[in-house]
């Protein structure tokens, strides 16, 4: 399902409920790791490609920290994290792209906003016990727990963040 871009912006209220929907039937209720790997990666691609474009139309210059781009952000963060969970818990796929699931988790908990809010506090947490059991180097998960603290989730950083990343995929 194409998610629409109206005005130049990605429809975040279909984004976030298809996400919900499928992790919901794959994750939640059913532990089907695989339909969700293949479901979530095309809201995947479409988000982190939308963001691309759109630094590249404005010169890179990062959008301004307002209600949208958090919107924006926070399902994008919370995206990469259930995308990396599905992966990992799909242990074939795992097994071929450790780097990438450990790639998808230090973005998620970069870029999710709002740290402080109880939902993200949470999902962090999960975030970064995922990525503890994924690269099983305690001082590696410190070091980005501690970044993510010092940087509070602050939607400007988190943008920030998600543009090396967008921009580093492109490479890969």
């Amino acid at each position: 399902m194409e998610i629409q871009v109206i005005r130049e912006h990605l429809d975040i209220v279909k984004l976030q409920e298809k996400m919900n929907s499928i992790v919901f039937d794959y994750l939640d209720t059913s532990n089907n790791y695989t339909k969700a790997m293949r479901a979530l990666t095309p809201l995947y691609t479409q988000a982190t490609t939308f963001y691309k474009e759109y630094l590249v139309a404005r010169a890179g210059e990062l959008p301004k920290a307002n209600t949208y781009w958090h919107l924006y952000i926070d399902c994008s963060a919370k995206l990469c994290y259930f995308l990396a969970a599905s992966i990992y818990y799909s242990s074939n796929e795992l097994q071929k792209t450790p780097e990438k699931v450990a790639s998808l988790l230090t973005i998620a908990a970069r870029s999710l906003p709002s740290i402080e809010q109880e939902e993200n506090k949470e999902l962090l947490t999960a975030i970064i016990a995922l990525y503890g059991d994924v690269i099983e180097d305690s001082d590696q998960v410190a070091a980005l727990r501690e970044e993510v603290l010092a940087q509070k989730g602050d939607v400007k950083q988190c943008l920030q963040q998600f543009k090396l990343f967008v921009e580093k995929e492109s490479i890969n």
